[in-house]
């Protein structure tokens, strides 16, 4: 699993951004986020993923919070 710190989250459009622990920068919508696509997440909440390689690039599944 990889860590890192929420950027930014907009939940009416339901997506923002992490930054990994490494310095990377991936995207993440609500689907991605344990609790059934209805969480929310909060600017500078620290959260645990799995990160995998997707068509478009890095992608994050299994988000939740630390």
């Amino acid at each position: 699993m990889a860590t890192g710190t929420v950027s930014w989250f907009d939940p009416q459009q339901g997506s923002g951004l992490i930054v990994l622990d490494d310095g990377r920068v991936v995207p993440v919508r609500r689907a991605q986020i344990d609790g059934g696509g209805s969480q929310s997440l909060v600017a500078q909440d620290r959260v645990e993923f799995d990160l995998h390689e997707a068509a478009s690039g890095l992608a994050v599944s299994g988000v939740h919070r630390l």
